[in-house]
């Protein structure tokens, strides 16, 4: 349905997986690299002492660093194809949504012909945070989840992205 909108791509054979650690203004990524696909983004809460902040290649950098000059995240890498046809429909579901913009649960499991539940576990899947933009999908009382929590400092992340996107966190 939404496939098209997010570069996903395969290996062709094994590649050698590469990993990053990438300070931003919200709190360490690490993201992690098969060949020139990524892989994985995490937020890290605890990073390992011996971790080493090295810089990413170049086009991945300058995306990141785009977001957070303008709070636009466009992805020209190509992201390894993974999780269920169903995931990725929701995973390009959120990478339309705007930046400055969110939506509940139910009202983008309304537009997928889904429900709120099955959504959020998809959301909880998403191996690409910030690159696909889950913070934006809210809870109709507040927050919500992030990244598989309820609080502390990944929810301190997810508002954090908020904020810098413009979006009133205390409306929610």
């Amino acid at each position: 349905m939404f496939d098209a909108q997010l570069n996903w791509q395969t290996l062709d054979k094994p590649q050698p997986q590469l990993s990053y650690y990438y300070q931003t203004p919200a709190g360490i990524l690490a993201i992690q690299l098969q060949g020139e696909l990524v892989s994985t983004v995490q937020w890290i809460i605890n990073p390992p002492l011996d971790a080493k902040y090295s810089g990413l290649p170049t086009a991945l950098e300058q995306q990141i660093n785009n977001y957070w000059l303008t709070g636009k995240m466009t992805i020209r890498t190509g992201l390894l194809k993974q999780g269920t046809e169903f995931q990725r429909n929701v995973w390009c579901a959120l990478y339309q949504i705007p930046p400055g913009m969110t939506k509940t649960y139910g009202e983008l499991a309304k537009e997928l012909n889904t429900g709120p539940r099955a959504l959020a576990n998809a959301c909880r899947k998403n191996p690409f945070p910030l690159l696909i933009p889950c913070h934006r999908i809210l809870a109709k009382t507040g927050l919500g989840g992030y990244a598989g929590a309820s609080s502390g400092k990944l929810i301190n992340i997810k508002a954090a992205l908020l904020k810098h996107e413009k979006i009133d966190t205390h409306a929610v």
